[in-house]
């Protein structure tokens, strides 16, 4: 084979390794979305919740007990004029605790029937979570197994695990799941 013929070669070899790679990135971009969650702690447990779901996040503020309410219903409070009802996320994940009354944060929730907050003790921050798309076929899973030991299935969606220490994963929870029991 002559010089030119074997360069030839190589060139066609090089322009079809890339357009291979190239089309490997943009069916990995296909199969996998950044979902954003807000990352809170509750004891020693900490949670996402899906941020298209958080209105705002606010300092704790004083709570109006409601008699005879269920235990992961704190109570309620008066946020621009309106009453929102302030449900213990631990609380109502049958995890145990509540932040302490005037400590921790309040996570306003976004639409609904009613108007929802939710007591958490220390907002860390959003962390951008890798989730697969469930319309296409063998997408690499990100969010693992919801079957998460002590919290029931029916509230999680998932598993973030850590990236790069075991206090970066966060558990995953399913709002409407969550606050499906309490608002009916």
């Amino acid at each position: 084979m002559n010089a030119a013929a074997e360069a030839a070669r190589r060139r066609a070899l090089r322009a079809a390794r890339t357009r291979a790679l190239a089309g490997r990135d943009r069916a990995a971009r296909r199969q996998v979305a950044l979902r954003p969650f807000l990352v809170c702690v509750c004891g020693e447990d900490r949670y996402g919740l899906p941020l298209a779901q958080v209105a705002q996040v606010l300092p704790a503020r004083p709570v109006t007990a409601v008699p005879g309410a269920p235990d992961a219903l704190l109570g309620v409070i008066a946020l621009s004029g309106r009453v929102v009802s302030l449900l213990g996320l631990a609380r109502a994940l049958g995890r145990p605790g509540a932040p302490e009354p005037g400590a921790g944060h309040i996570v306003v929730l976004r639409g609904g029937a009613a108007a929802v907050a939710l007591a958490v003790d220390r907002v860390e921050g959003v962390a951008a979570i890798a989730v697969p798309d469930p319309d296409l076929p063998a997408a690499p899973e990100s969010l693992l197994d919801p079957a998460v030991a002590g919290l029931g299935a029916g509230a999680v969606s998932g598993y973030a695990p850590a990236r790069t220490n075991a206090d970066d994963g966060f558990v995953a929870i399913d709002l409407p799941r969550l606050l499906r029991r309490y608002l009916s």
